[in-house]
């Protein structure tokens, strides 16, 4: 460590800053770098005392140690090198030192940096070397390149170079100070990246591109430089260990030089491409794409790299783009996902061609009836669009799905779906892949309508109905195979969780789960593929579901633990997939259910911060995927609820509670027709609203939970559901009780007799479908005969919701 301060603070970027920053300047003359921090008063006061003490501490550790480096800045400068005045010490390094110069012939005004070689530097067949490639790099004219002017010896013998100065600074330094956008600092690196594609067409390998070796100029073009140890590739009968060892302690930058070059291998283009990786990662901040880009060209094997820098730049401009990243090898579903990432002003008119697509299938399906003659030519038309349109409604939907503002036409979409799947299923004597493809299509359209354990569109009714067809599809001719079976126990599983959760009938659900169950135990293990291990995860996961809603404390933590049994023995090649990775994360967060349950508050945290590790990698890779995110939310959620049960994980409890309002905002911008998701968000905010009121935040509390109110009331609509009057009886209770616990009598009153008239509503239809008001009924009604009397507010009942 070149400094004996400890560095510490809250702020760890200022940190780094200072870091990099000091780095830097250390490649100046000792006595420029305070000059240079004092010139520039855009570095703050807190800044500018760290480097000072650093600097300070830098010079200190130098004279305790005997170092001597940059405190040899005292030479007298040369009066002239070649055809150039001297005009001062640019920098300098272990091989000597760069000038700056003037030219001093008269035939024309030119200001240069003049490398000059220190005495000893050199072996002499290295200064041989040196002076046979000074011809070579000074042919190197490339706008992002320092060009070689000239170069020769010194009367001394003393090789130099002359070559193009640059007023700039170090693009470390450039970093350092901040500022630059990710569009600047991208255009950056792609101009860097032409220089060195540059210099591996001339069968030139720079062998050193780090922070020092790159200057931007005041007008923020890139400057590669420093090509005076540059070569082409060393061949085997050159490769002389001598000369290797030497050459190497030249150019190799710990942290930028490849393995290979650590090693004593030889440099290649593929060296610099590892350069290029590792500035890559300095210069941007990483994204799921970033970081596979970086990765490959960074590869610690040369052959994993990227072919050439081109093919480096090329990468770099698609994730700037927007297009496909090849390092990501995401698939035919990431390039779909990509392009409706191009083109979301385009989505509706792609959804309007889709429309199209299956208005022309249904009628392909009616044209498929007609006359003999023409039988070959429809059946051939409807495979086609039978492909076609099975892509666009489905795939094409789930792309959609991730991109925020697009639930309008994904709603219209589902609506034509139903009519294409319709057509489908009821076309006449269809054969069995069409019926396996209708109720395939049926039960991925029954979880977008209405399956409760993912988001959806609410209508229940209507997927129960998908499910059920496509049980009876899958029916036809009473065959039985693996295939069927997997796909018959995935819609049982799906029809029990609307059983479940939107009838509240656990015995019926509970029923229909042994069914799935017992479809599935009848495949023979050879026959188990991958579509039964997924069917068989879902269904355990269903039972979690059931198990959580019962109260069936041990059966969940049973259940938990078979699901990651069995997924931990699924084929070697599937244990780490993105499928089995969400199972293990699921199986997590039932874990947190069970701890919460049982008041194992601590194990309810420490099992939802394991699964939130996961889902946040799993959002990393394929961010926006609604489904994942709804897991995601509900983990954050249960964190939060576990944690602030214990006075030593409130920190925990803020992470997770800020966690699951930025996640449900993300959900709500995907999917604004879910209402269950809107019901969430309105518990949320009012759990927040009562952590503030016993916080004695309470006018913040009550604007919160006014906006709670709000909400459910505008999502009453005109059918005012049981469930939506039983939220809102709640919410306003909640609002009473803020009142009460802040001294607002009027509102403690008002939110207490709002509540009560919404319960009266309830009770209205059928006192027993009351069951979510039943609990506060009682206090309600207390509390508004203390109202009526005047009695004080010590003497009000609160119950939290």
């Amino acid at each position: 460590m070149r400094w004996p301060i400890l560095l510490t603070g809250s702020d760890p970027q200022l940190e780094r800053r200072v870091l990099d920053l000091f780095q830097v300047l250390l490649d100046l003359p000792s006595d420029e770098r305070i000059p240079w921090i004092e010139a520039h008063s855009d570095i703050d006061s807190q800044f500018r005392q760290r480097l000072m003490a650093m600097l300070a501490g830098d010079k200190l550790a130098n004279m305790r140690t005997g170092g001597v480096g940059d405190m040899m800045t005292d030479e007298r400068l040369p009066e002239r090198i070649g055809a150039y005045r001297i005009t001062g010490l640019i920098g300098q390094g272990g091989m000597g030192a760069v000038y700056r110069g003037e030219r001093m012939t008269g035939d024309f005004d030119h200001v240069a940096a003049i490398k000059l070689i220190r005495p000893g530097a050199l072996s002499d067949a290295l200064v041989e070397r040196f002076q046979r490639e000074r011809q070579t790099l000074a042919s190197l004219s490339h706008p992002n390149i320092a060009r070689l002017f000239d170069g020769g010896a010194t009367d001394k013998g003393d090789p130099y170079i002359v070559m193009e100065y640059v007023d700039g600074m170090p693009l470390g330094m450039w970093i350092a100070l901040g500022g630059a956008s990710k569009v600047e600092r991208t255009a950056l690196f792609l101009d860097i990246c032409s220089a060195v594609g540059f210099a591996h067409q001339n069968l030139i390998v720079h062998r050193d591109i780090t922070p020092s070796n790159i200057l931007v100029a005041k007008d923020g073009t890139a400057k590669l430089i420093d090509f005076g140890i540059a070569r082409p590739p060393v061949t085997d009968a050159e490769a002389l260990p001598s000369l290797k060892k030497s050459l190497a302690g030249l150019s190799l930058t710990p942290g930028y030089a490849a393995p290979e070059r650590i090693a004593g291998e030889s440099a290649t283009t593929l060296s610099d491409v590892y350069s290029l990786g590792i500035l890559l990662d300095r210069l941007l901040e990483k994204d799921a794409e970033m970081s596979a880009i970086i990765a490959q060209a960074s590869a610690t094997d040369p052959a994993d790299r990227y072919p050439s820098v081109g093919a480096l730049a090329d990468d770099v401009k698609a994730w700037r783009d927007g297009n496909v990243v090849a390092a990501r090898n995401g698939g035919k579903r990431y390039a779909a996902g990509k392009f409706l990432g191009r083109h979301k002003v385009g989505v509706g008119a792609g959804a309007l061609a889709v429309l199209l697509l299956v208005g022309a299938l249904v009628t392909t399906l009616i044209a498929n009836t007609r006359a003999e003659t023409a039988r070959v030519e429809a059946e051939r038309r409807f495979g086609e669009l039978r492909s076609l349109a099975g892509y666009m409604i489905f795939d094409l939907n789930d792309n959609l799905a991730r991109t925020v503002g697009n639930a309008a036409a994904r709603k219209t979409l589902v609506s034509k779906a139903q009519v294409y799947l319709s057509a489908l299923a009821a076309t006449p004597d269809a054969t069995a892949d069409i019926k396996l493809e209708a109720a395939r299509g049926l039960i991925s359209l029954a979880r977008i309508q209405g399956v409760p354990t993912g988001p959806n569109f609410g209508d229940h009714e209507q997927a129960r109905q998908n499910l059920n067809g496509a049980i009876d599809q899958l029916s036809f001719n009473g065959s039985e195979t693996a295939t069927v079976n997997s796909d018959v126990a995935t819609a049982l599983t799906a029809r029990a969780m609307i059983e479940a959760h939107s009838d509240a009938n656990l015995k019926t659900a509970n029923a229909t789960l042994v069914a799935a169950e017992g479809t599935l135990r009848r495949v023979a293990g050879a026959m188990q593929s991958g579509r039964w291990r997924f069917a068989q995860a879902d269904l355990r996961v269903g039972q979690l579901e059931v198990a959580v809603i019962d109260n069936e404390l041990p059966r969940i933590g049973q259940l938990a633990d078979r699901l990651t049994n069995e997924v931990d023995r699924w084929p070697v090649a599937e244990r780490q997939s993105r499928d089995a990775r969400t199972y293990r994360a699921v199986a997590d967060y039932y874990r947190s259910v069970q701890g919460y349950l049982t008041d194992e508050l601590a194990r309810g945290v420490d099992f939802a911060k394991a699964a939130q590790q996961q889902f946040e990698k799993l959002d990393a890779e394929v961010p926006n995927d609604p489904n994942l995110l709804f897991r995601y939310l509900w983990v954050t959620y249960l964190g939060y609820g576990s944690a602030s049960g214990l006075v030593e994980k409130t920190t925990d409890a803020d992470a997770f509670l800020q966690t699951t309002r930025r996640t449900i905002d993300r959900l709500i911008a995907l999917e604004p027709f879910d209402r269950a998701l809107l019901a969430f968000k309105g518990s949320l905010v009012s759990a927040e609203a009562q952590s503030l009121a016993s916080k004695g935040r309470y006018r913040e509390a009550e604007g919160l939970q006014r906006s709670v109110v709000d909400l459910y009331t505008r999502s009453l609509g005109k059918k005012r559901k049981v469930r939506e009057l039983n939220r809102l009886a709640t919410a306003h209770f909640v609002l009473g009780n803020i009142g009460a616990l802040g001294g607002d009598r009027a509102l403690a009153c008002t939110g207490y007799r709002d509540s009560r008239s919404v319960i009266a509503e309830l009770e209205a239809v059928d006192r027993a479908v009351a069951s979510g008001a039943a609990r506060i009924r009682a206090f309600v009604d207390r509390n508004l005969q203390r109202c009526s009397r005047g009695a004080p507010l010590s003497e009000f009942e609160r119950e939290s919701d």
